[in-house]
């Protein structure tokens, strides 16, 4: 720098619109001194004085294709675009491809001459698949490169041949030159580089196999990597590059009735923009087809939470007349726990999974929709469909008939593969992708995880210790506004209650919040409501991990109920210390919340409590011993061998439980927090943040006026105090 001489390390970047970026390290060794006012850099231990350049402000303008065009796999094409902005004829300009382009789709870095607002776009598609570049889609960024850049570059290239001199001399000879390309590119068939489809640019590379997050070494990268490289004719960048099955055709069984015609809705102009771009792409992907079918469902054009606007179809009156599958969707509590004993994750999701199936030929016109611009029918199975989620399930598990519960897990498109080692990971995954393939499916390569040692699946976070609420998913519960009708709250509870086996005592907290949705009740967001409806939330922020149960070790169930609802915990002794595996709680409503005035009441709702939580967790407790734990003492005689109650609810529902078999132990309540504050957070402030602050702050005029019921009850309760109650 000036006439000092230093060697640095340098970054080497592709594309530069100046000879060096200087950091902040390099003119800290050269002690410079920048002094933007006078536009001058000060080299403090020499004294010299350097200029500053003056920065240069580049013109750039976005191109979009000027009409559609497709290119086979390998090939390339010339493709005429238009310039977005006022650029003025037989201006240079750098063509360059947009950062947002398909992976897939290369683009020429050229110079290019401006002529009436169009310039030539060289394109290459580098995938394995043909591609259809829709009219207006944007394509390149140009760059106008300064008359002075340009002089440069042909004083230091004096002898070779230029552009210009390549074209016919005279006047006009550059117009003409870009009409004729312009022309060409316009006549002439999509030339090939590849004469293989198969064997791109895409396949020859390495598959780009992103294991961040991997619990995998480098060493051991290797395997699953060229394993993945062996499928990646599976893979693709984008959603609009579905597979095709041959397994299933869609079809829609509506019996005798008669065809269904409806009108289409009315749009605004930005909503016909995003439909008319929808439909066109639809057409290029061979997605839909015109059609002349005599049904027709209405298109709706939603607005997204961003502002953005989805293309949607009505299809209510279809459904309604359609006659449903049944097929059962698995569990998500069911899948969860299969997952015990893993300690690596892998997940695949199925590009455009829906789409991957084509319709029935018979059933193409029922599909059909209606907008502003024609009729349209599907080729392959739409959303929307009441059968389509059935229909694709039942697919998934055929494709993994075999593999589904002890290799990997399938709900819908979304797909993890589990082991316990590494070894049996790669089999594994071998297995699974061997049946995507011969099922003819594609997979979204962004949206996989490959090695994890935690991953996200169905809205939770899948760990070798426990598992624990996704907080991508948690967040969309945090930033919620606070309800303000009942369709509001109805959304809230649905959105929380999702996440309830985290939350301990959720139907305790959720109550006053509940009863709004109760028939006649006044919509009034009362202070218990705002209390319960930031609770719920906090509680959402640091969840506890639950752990997976272990079948060969014994349950430990505790249950505790009281005026408003029912709590249950069941645990197990994991590694020395009982772990959590599920919570569970639920308001009493209607007749329960009465018996606590009768003459069994107290023992009434709390064996109702043992029975719902013993159905409840039936999945893990059936011909398995497990030690029920309870507080109310008078419990342990009803359940005893022998026993002649005369309540027949309590006859009943011990005789229930008698087909189970556990042991009954007694527990104080002050020894069983854990479920006593399932059944009671909701009388003490919904914001109190431990059950010891809750037993502490009771008031005496709660212990007053629930006395006599204690009192009442004293015969069943021994010595557990009157509180219990509350």
């Amino acid at each position: 720098m000036g006439a000092r001489y230093e060697l640095r390390t340098v970054v080497a970047v592709d594309r530069l619109h100046v000879n060096a970026i200087l950091g902040t390290d390099t003119l800290k060794a050269f002690r410079a001194v920048m002094d933007l006012d006078e536009n001058i850099m000060t080299l403090k231990d020499s004294g010299e004085v350097i200029a500053l350049g003056s920065p240069r402000v580049e013109e750039m303008y976005v191109t979009r294709i000027a009409s559609a065009v497709r290119l086979r796999p390998g090939g390339q094409a010339l493709v005429v675009t238009d310039v977005m902005g006022q650029v003025p004829d037989d201006i240079t300009v750098l063509i360059e491809g947009l950062p947002e382009l398909d992976a897939n789709v290369k683009i020429a870095r050229t110079l290019c001459t401006v002529h009436e607002g169009k310039v030539v776009v060289e394109v290459c598609n580098a995938s394995t698949e043909d591609l259809v570049l829709s009219k207006g889609t944007a394509l390149a960024a140009a760059t106008v490169v300064p008359k002075s850049a340009l002089d440069t570059l042909n004083a230091g290239q004096e002898g070779s041949t230029s552009e210009s001199d390549q074209m016919p001399s005279g006047s006009g000879s550059r117009t003409t030159w870009v009409d004729s390309v312009i022309s060409a590119a316009a006549a002439a068939p999509t030339p090939t580089r590849n004469p293989m489809p198969g064997l791109d640019a895409a396949n020859e590379a390495e598959l780009n196999v992103d294991f961040t997050d991997s619990k995998l070494g480098e060493e051991q990268r290797v395997l699953p990597a060229d394993l993945l490289g062996s499928f990646r004719d599976m893979f693709v960048e984008t959603s609009l590059k579905p597979g095709r099955t041959n397994l299933l055709e869609f079809s829609i069984d509506t019996g005798t009735q008669a065809p269904i015609k409806q009108r289409p809705y009315r749009i605004s102009q930005p909503e016909g923009d995003v439909m008319v771009a929808e439909v066109q792409q639809y057409l290029e992907l061979n997605l839909i087809r015109p059609s002349t079918s005599p049904w027709a469902s209405p298109v709706l054009m939603k607005r997204k939470p961003d502002g953005g606007i989805r293309f949607c179809i009505d299809y209510r009156r279809l459904n309604a007349v359609t006659i449903k599958d049944c097929y059962p969707m698995p569990l998500i509590d069911d899948i969860l726990d299969v997952l015990a004993g893993a300690k690596l994750f892998s997940t695949m999701d199925i590009a455009s999974g829906f789409w991957n199936v084509p319709m029935a030929a018979d059933s193409m016109e029922k599909t059909a929709f209606t907008c502003k611009y024609g009729l349209f029918e599907w080729l392959v199975m739409p959303f929307g469909l009441c059968n389509a989620v059935p229909a694709f399930e039942r697919l998934m598990e055929n494709v993994l008939v075999d593999l589904k519960w002890r290799t990997c897990l399938v709900y819908l498109d979304d797909c993890v593969v589990f082991s316990s080692d590494f070894p049996t990971h790669i089999v594994r995954l071998k297995q699974v992708l061997e049946r995507f393939r011969a099922a003819g499916f594609k997979l979204k390569m962004k949206k996989c995880r490959w090695g994890r040692d935690q991953v996200a699946f169905l809205g939770h976070i899948v760990t070798p210790s426990g598992i624990l609420p996704n907080p991508e998913k948690v967040k969309a519960a945090i930033n919620v506004a606070r309800p303000h009708d009942l369709h509001t709250v109805r959304a809230f509870l649905g959105l929380t209650s999702y996440f309830r086996r985290y939350i301990p005592g959720y139907a305790a907290i959720s109550a006053p919040i509940e009863r709004l949705k109760m028939k006649g009740v006044e919509f009034v967001w009362s202070d218990d409501c705002e209390a319960a409806f930031l609770q719920l939330k906090r509680r959402l922020v640091e969840p506890p991990i639950l752990a997976y149960h272990d079948a060969k070790k014994r349950f430990k169930l505790y249950v505790d109920s009281s005026l408003l609802a029912v709590g249950a915990c069941l645990m197990q002794n994991i590694d020395g210390s009982d772990r959590v595996i599920a919570y569970a709680s639920k308001l009493l409503v209607g007749s329960e919340r009465n018996w606590i005035n009768k003459q069994d009441g107290v023992s009434e709702i709390e064996c109702r409590g043992i029975v719902w939580a013993t159905r409840k967790f039936r999945c893990y407790l059936d011909r398995r011993e497990f030690d029920l734990y309870t507080d109310h003492k008078a419990l342990t005689w009803v359940f005893s061998e022998g026993n002649r109650t005369s309540n027949a609810k309590l006859a009943h529902w011990a005789m229930e439980l008698s087909q189970l078999r556990f042991k009954v132990c007694h527990k104080h309540g002050t020894a069983m927090g854990h479920v006593d504050g399932l059944s009671r957070l909701h009388t003490q402030t919904v914001c109190a943040v431990t059950l010891s602050d809750l037993m502490e702050d009771v008031s005496s005029t709660e212990r007053e006026s629930l006395a006599p019921v204690g009192e009442g009850s004293s015969s069943d309760c021994d010595d557990r105090p009157s509180r219990r109650l509350w």
